[in-house]
């Protein structure tokens, strides 16, 4: 192909046709400058190809690193139910010593600590290759920006917080005088449980354990009903619909849609009626000028954004629907308006 444009250019100038030979070199250059744009223009649709599957790729990663954390956060807050149901027990003094002596586990709340920990790999990768993201992917930033550096310093703030607790009260065994008497096995199992009933400062390091649990239970909480936002908007962007369990806020609907209604509390308190009713992908419950979004936890159990308080709803005995809120330090109970007008 060379040589022919070569001839064509030496037969011109042969024949002194120089005007012929210029018109036909500029149009040359002309050629070889669209050349050059066609396959710069090529080549970069190929970059940005490999750079948009290199994207998408990273996304998907922190979806999956998402769904991890979504499952450690519902951990967390299994683990605060349970210990909050033992506290009221501990703050109320409702459990006696021979039944303590039956279960000891009653009052071994502040025995360990939890931690809330987020998998990052995937959004720190991501950080790695902010000059490639495509403009179409730059608005999620502000969402990571809240999820993995804002909240992550609560998450670490909080941790740190729980463990010193913890090793606090692991230390003040140190001042009992009977510590190393109970650890070398010269008290009986027995002897040693009627101490661990009778410590007077069982409430206050309940109490303060407590604390430390509840603000990483509500900041896992948080976490999670951010992350899933995060997850979807990334299929969104990714063009896909992911129906993973763990994504829903809501439980089937035909399983609460018969809870839909006002409940009156059934405690001395006199507490509001509280309006339960289903919007969108949420529970919704009312009472005077105050209107607040639950969130699914699993089963029948949902939460509230920013809160400690667990909800539960259910059927008792008699198949009265009940309403049900507990934290580690109340329980209050209602019931459906219309199941109470039925028993009269």
């Amino acid at each position: 192909m060379i040589k022919f444009f070569r001839k064509i250019r030496q037969r011109l100038l042969s024949e002194n046709k120089f005007s012929k030979y210029l018109i036909y070199a500029i149009g040359e250059i002309i050629l070889v400058v669209i050349g050059i744009l066609i396959a710069v223009a090529i080549n970069g649709k190929y970059n940005e190809a490999q750079n948009e599957k290199k994207i998408k790729s990273i996304l998907t990663q922190i979806q999956k690193e998402l769904l991890v954390d979504i499952a450690d956060a519902e951990r967390i807050f299994d683990v605060k139910m349970g210990k909050d149901s033992l506290a009221r027990k501990i703050y109320f003094n409702t459990v006696s010593e021979e039944e303590f002596i039956k279960n000891p586990f009653q009052l071994r709340i502040t025995g360990n600590y939890v931690s809330f920990t987020t998998q990052k790999a995937g959004y720190n990768r991501l950080m790695q290759n902010l000059e490639n993201l495509p403009e179409k992917y730059q608005y999620i930033l502000s969402f990571f920006n809240d999820l993995y550096v804002e909240k992550q310093n609560d998450i670490n703030d909080y941790n740190e917080t729980i463990k010193n607790t913890w090793v606090l009260n692991r230390n003040s065994n140190n001042k009992n005088p009977i510590y190393a008497d109970l650890n070398l096995g010269i008290l009986s199992e027995e002897e040693s449980l009627r101490h661990l009933f009778n410590d007077p400062f069982i409430k206050n390091r309940t109490m303060t354990y407590l604390n430390d649990l509840r603000n990483i239970s509500k900041i896992a909480n948080d976490y999670k009903v951010d992350a899933i936002k995060i997850y979807k908007n990334i299929d969104s962007l990714l063009g896909i619909e992911s129906n993973d369990l763990k994504l829903k806020t809501l439980p089937r609907k035909d399983s609460i849609e018969p809870f839909e209604g006002t409940y009156k509390t059934m405690s001395a308190f006199n507490i509001p009626d509280q309006k339960l009713t289903i919007k969108k992908d949420h529970i919704v419950i009312s009472y005077l000028n105050s209107i607040s979004l639950l969130y699914w936890h699993k089963t029948n159990y949902f939460y509230e954004y920013n809160d400690d308080g667990v909800f539960v709803l259910y059927k008792n005995e008699h198949g009265q629907r009940m309403l049900r809120f507990s934290n580690d330090k109340v329980k209050y109970e209602f019931m459906h308006k219309d199941d109470i007008i039925d028993i009269q």
